[in-house]
Parts: C-alpha cells; structure tokens; sequence
C-alpha cells in the first residue's frame, strides 16, 4: 500500500510539473510572438514620410535644425519650441524653413535637401516646449501622421524615434522601450531608451502601428554629479500634446485608437507555398451506392415566438422603434479622405550601426552634418525668398496696372 501510495504522489507531482513547464513554454512562446510583432522597418515606411526636418537660422549663419510631425493635409506640423527659438531669450530665428522627406533618400545632404518650404509659426509654448507651424503652399498629398493615445502605452512596449541625428542621416529610425510614465512639472512625459540625439529634438515617437505617442524633447547625459548618464531620453506624451494642439484653433486633429490602428494595420506578407507534390495517380471510382428512400416528411407545425428570457433582451425587428443609445463621448474626428497609401520602400534602408554604436535604420549617411548644409540651406533659402518677392512684385504691378485703367 505504501509503495502504491508513492507511486501515486510521484505521478502527481511529475504532472503538476509538466503542466507547469507547459504552461511556463506557452507565456514564453507568446512574449515571443508580441515582441517580434514589432517592425522597425514597417514602421519606417508607414511613417517615414509624415516626418520633416527643420532649420532655424539668422543671416551671419547661425542656427540650429530639428524634427517635426506632419499633422494635416494642409500642412500643420508639430514640433518642439526650443527648435525654432534661439538662446534663453526664446526670440524666434529670423528664417525658418522645412523639407519634406525625398523618395528615395540618397544619402547625399546635397541631393536630399533640394526644397525647403517657408512656414508660419501658428502657437508656441516655451514651458511646454511645444510649437506649431504651418507650411506655406505646402506640396499635395501629403500623409499625416496619426496620433493614439499614449495612455494606451505601457511600461516596457516597443517604440521607435524617427529624425535626423547628426552620425546617421536624415530620416533615420532609433528603437527601444518605454522606461516610465510620470510627470515632470506641467508635462507628462516618457522616459524611453530609444536613441535620441541632436536633430531629434520635436519628432515623434512612435509605437507598433506607427502612431505618435510622444514628442521628443530632451535628454539627460549627465547627473546632478556631473556623473556620465546612458539611455535617460524623454518625450512628452501625445495626450498632452493634442489637448495643446487642439486649444490652438488652427483646426481641430483627432486621435487614432489603439483596436483602430491594429484593425487597418497592414498584414504581414505571406509565407511563400511550398511547390505542389506531384498528383498521385487516379484510381478508378467505385460505383456508386443506391441511395434509400427518402422517409416521408412530417408536415411541419407552425411555429411559435419563443418567450425572451429574463437575462436576454429580445431581438429587435425591422420596423420596432429603436431605443436611446446611452451617452457616449463625443467621438473624435474622422478624416473624410482616406489617407493616401505609404510610399515604396526606400530600396537603400537597412539597419546599421552610428559612430557611436547607435542601431539605427534608414539609409545611412555618416558624415552627416547639418551644420555644415547650413550655407546651401540658406543658399536655398535666399533663392526661394527672390522668387516669393518676385512674384509679390508682379502681383502689386498687375494691381497698380488695373487701378489704372
């Protein structure tokens, strides 16, 4: 009895093992599955092009660049303020100009900032370090970036930066993961471990469906010790960041849920099929069995209503009056177009490594130096302002001529 005993306890407690390995595989197997879902270069080519790059200069050549957020089709963009204002007086630069992304990138700041487009600047908040611009004659079709909610965000979920860090191109993507959620003074912010430099300052941060979720900001590489900090990035929360935008009134920009996003998220391309087998050879069919007599259908009864029970509601029929729908938030506002599809992928984009070990993808430029485009953006700018006061020109001579006639 005892070794039978034994036996039985042994049994069990080796099952309670197994059924613990099991479920223990299956947890692992579904980390696995939700961490590679996340696609760096999927979320480049969805949102690579929503994303511009900014300058801020004066005449004698100072300046400073940055990254900003493609909000509308008319041409808001979102950024940082400290982007677009020099010095702790927070005085605006006297030129300000965008370029929106080429396609495909060269990797070549000569060929690739071709364009720049003159902008007004809409609102701006130095204690939030938000600004707002907007595009003059922006080019068509432009994709907005959608915006989710960073509520939606947990601790330890996959995000990526896009933006133009000195060491890596324009455009280039940085990933990591979301540090923390808190609140710093008026803001609440992310702190995140994905690489963000210099030229990432007002660009988005972005999660699996390629939504904004944050605003990058600034970063911490040094303690109050003067100690050396790694991996201390932060971005200010999109919740935050649209209730600003939306006080603006330069027209009002909705939100993209998370079921929403993944419900028209792109599927995954299929797995290539395997070549058919060769068809085994067909034998002949046996012949067919006789088949039984049908019985004889009873005829049917008519059918009553079933009665509802007491925890289902009945089913509601054509022409039943409906009742209240209960009060819901207002819903956030759709777009009335389709957004138009994502371009081609860049054919250089690929993952590589900064000079400063930095992972990063995009098409890599690593003597990229927006300092030094500075004098053919101004150049380019210099050129773009003759042709507005040119045109201004003839515009109040057509003017002066028809006041004559």
């Amino acid at each position: 009895m005892g070794i039978e005993t034994g036996n039985r306890n042994g049994a069990l407690h080796l099952r309670s093992r197994l059924v613990w390995a099991g479920g223990l595989a299956v947890a692992l197997l579904l980390f696995a599955s939700s961490a590679s879902a996340f696609s760096a270069a999927q979320v480049y080519r969805e949102a690579a092009s929503s994303v511009v790059l900014i300058f801020g200069f004066e005449d004698n050549g100072a300046g400073s660049s940055g990254t900003g957020s493609i909000l509308t089709r008319d041409g808001l963009v979102l950024t940082n303020n400290h982007v677009i204002a020099r010095g702790e007086g927070e005085k605006l630069y006297s030129n300000l100009v965008v370029y929106f992304k080429p396609n495909p990138i060269s990797g070549d700041n000569k060929k690739d900032l071709q364009k720049p487009y003159l902008v007004d600047v809409v609102a701006r908040d130095a204690g939030l370090d938000l600004a707002l611009l907007r595009v003059k004659n922006p080019p068509p079709g432009l994709r907005p970036l959608p915006i989710g909610d960073s509520e939606e965000v947990d601790i330890g979920e996959n995000v990526a930066a896009i933006g133009h860090p000195g060491g890596g191109g324009l455009w280039t993507l940085t990933t990591g993961t979301v540090s923390s959620k808190r609140r710093d003074q008026r803001r609440d912010i992310f702190q995140t471990d994905t690489a963000i430099n210099p030229g990432n300052s007002g660009g988005p941060l972005l999660d699996e469906y390629a939504r904004l979720v944050g605003v990058n900001t600034f970063v911490r590489r040094v303690n109050e010790q003067g100690l050396p900090l790694e991996g201390l990035n932060y971005s200010l929360r999109s919740s935050l960041a649209l209730a600003w935008v939306n006080r603006q009134g330069a027209g009002r920009v909705g939100s993209v849920s998370r079921a929403s996003a993944r419900a028209t998220a792109p599927s995954p391309a299929p797995a290539p099929r395997a070549e058919p087998s060769p068809a085994p050879r067909a034998e002949p069919a046996p012949a067919p069995r006789a088949e039984p007599e049908p019985a004889p259908r009873a005829e049917p009864t008519p059918e009553r209503e079933p009665e509802p029970r007491g925890d289902v509601a009945p089913s509601r029929m054509l022409g039943d009056e409906p009742s209240p729908a209960p009060a819901e938030r207002t819903p956030a506002p759709q777009r009335a177009e389709p957004l138009p599809p994502p371009p081609p992928a860049e054919p250089e984009a690929r993952e590589f490594v900064g000079p400063d070990g930095t992972r990063m993808y995009g098409v890599p430029n690593l003597e990229n130096d927006l300092n030094d485009s500075l004098k053919q953006v101004r150049e380019a700018y210099s050129e773009l302002t003759k042709r507005r006061d040119k045109s201004i020109d003839e515009m109040e001579k057509l003017f002066d001529d028809y006041d004559n006639f």
